[in-house]
């Protein structure tokens, strides 16, 4: 017999699964001929899960349920780029034998020929390479990142499941996690939607009111937690703060508050990551991601004309600071454009789009190449220092002593010749928005850096030390 015709007759006699360990074999010879050097043959054939038996396509699906899965999934490659193969596994759930699970879903996919990966904890992918499997889900980032903006700051996430029937809510959660840093999943009226941060309309003075918050906190020695922030704002404002504007959850609270906050006390996650930068060190225990790619990070002016790499006579035009773009009259975030030119395939618009002959993810590494270098050259030369003067016993503004990392922290700021330069221009009636945007930098950490600037010049003058920067006090 064949191959084929014994892997047929295996279907019909086995339609469970068959084990080909030595004393199954035996048995199985009972029921169907079959050769020791024909077995290896078969196994190419067909494929094991993990309770250690084998099967073929037939005794999965059926011709006509088998030619419906695969067009399904291929379909969702050509338009998209990737799917998750547990949202192809629960709609052919009544329809699979013996696939009983996603993994097990993992491994048919892969047999029919697929390309799939596990990706973080728990989430299964099939995609069409190139590119990898990060890039996909990099791409299917900036897609949401697009939408969201384009929705004034807030998607609800029942539209944003209909806008990607492909992917999973687990699947979803685990790229905004990963990708989307200043997103954030809340509740506004019951409804689940995902905000960005930075489009939640707090009041003018919040700033100001959680440092003196946060500050009070750290000069009575409390722990800084969600709940005593709460407690405090909902004082000052006489008001449910966090029901008021949607915060309830406390990682987006969090969030928020570390991003309003003036002070120069390094307690949030993203001001420990803007210390550990400026002591030129990395945090080993965790990466730290890097924000999302826009426009004015990359010094390309509202206005540009960005080309296609694929075709040069597309030509697309900047239309905002983030990643929005005018193409056929009509507004495109980048990355969308891109799936739409390619035909549907998953893209990132920044490595596909170029600016003053090369494209944009290229400018944004070689941006990070020129500058990171010179940061850290700085930080390196302060921390020598950094043990002499702190020993020195540096009274702060309180009257207390300094610890160690926050005169640092100070001192990298006061003598940094770029925060120098930012601070006189901001003295000269220029706005720290307008110096973040031709920075590629955040307006707050312009006004963290001018401030720390500041508060050096400050601690200097009661101390009595000569600014390095020679500044008069």
């Amino acid at each position: 017999m064949t191959t084929s015709e014994l892997i047929a007759a295996l279907a019909r006699e086995c339609p469970n699964g068959v084990s080909f360990d030595p004393m199954a074999v035996r048995l199985l010879r009972q029921k169907i001929p079959v050769e020791d050097c024909q077995i290896e043959e078969m196994k190419i054939e067909m494929f094991q899960l993990e309770n250690g038996l084998w099967f073929s396509r037939e005794m999965i699906l059926n011709d006509e349920s088998q030619i419906a899965f695969e067009e399904q999934a291929m379909e969702w490659l050509l338009e998209y780029g990737c799917f998750s193969v547990e949202q192809l596994f629960r709609d052919f759930y009544g329809i699979l034998k013996h696939i009983s699970k996603p993994e097990y879903c993992m491994a048919f996919l892969r047999h029919l020929g697929f390309t799939v990966a596990e990706w973080g904890k728990g989430c299964y992918f099939c995609f069409q390479p190139p590119p990898n499997l990060n890039d996909c889900l990099a791409a299917i980032s900036e897609t949401i990142a697009g939408l969201i903006e384009e929705a004034g700051g807030m998607f609800t996430f029942h539209e944003l499941k209909q806008t990607m029937p492909h992917l999973t809510v687990e699947a979803l959660e685990s790229i905004r996690v990963h990708f989307l840093q200043d997103v954030h999943a809340i509740e506004v009226g019951g409804v689940p939607c995902w905000c960005n941060t930075e489009s939640i309309m707090l009041p003018e003075d919040f700033s100001e009111k959680l440092t003196a918050v946060v500050d009070t906190l750290v000069a009575l020695e409390e722990k800084i937690t969600a709940k005593k922030l709460e407690f405090a704002l909902n004082l000052s404002y006489r008001t449910r703060l966090r029901e008021k504007y949607a915060l309830l959850d406390n990682t987006t609270f969090m969030s928020v508050c570390g991003k309003h906050y003036k002070g120069a006390n390094y307690i949030f996650p993203n001001n420990a990551n803007s210390r550990a930068r400026a002591n030129g060190k990395s945090a080993s225990c965790k990466r730290v991601r890097s924000a999302n790619t826009r426009f004015n990070m990359l010094g390309v002016p509202i206005g540009s004309k960005l080309v296609f790499t694929k075709d040069s006579h597309i030509i697309c035009t900047v239309r905002n600071d983030s990643n929005q773009v005018e193409y056929g009259g009509k507004i495109w975030a980048i990355s969308a454009l891109a799936m739409h030119l390619l035909g549907g395939v998953v893209a990132n618009g920044f490595a596909l789009f170029s600016y003053d002959g090369e494209t944009l993810l290229e400018r944004r590494l070689r941006l990070e190449r020129e500058t990171e270098p010179e940061e850290l050259k700085e930080a390196e030369m302060l921390s020598r220092t950094e043990e002499q003067q702190a020993d020195g016993g540096i009274i702060g503004l309180d009257g207390r002593t300094l610890s160690t990392s926050t005169w640092q922290v100070f001192r990298y700021a006061g003598t940094n010749s770029r925060v120098a330069e930012w601070a006189r221009r901001v003295a000269n009636g220029e706005s720290a928005e307008s110096i973040a945007r031709k920075n590629g930098v955040k307006a707050t950490t312009v006004k963290q850096y001018i401030s720390n600037r500041r508060c050096y010049l400050s601690i200097c003058k009661r101390n009595g030390i000569v600014p390095e920067d020679g500044t008069n006090v």
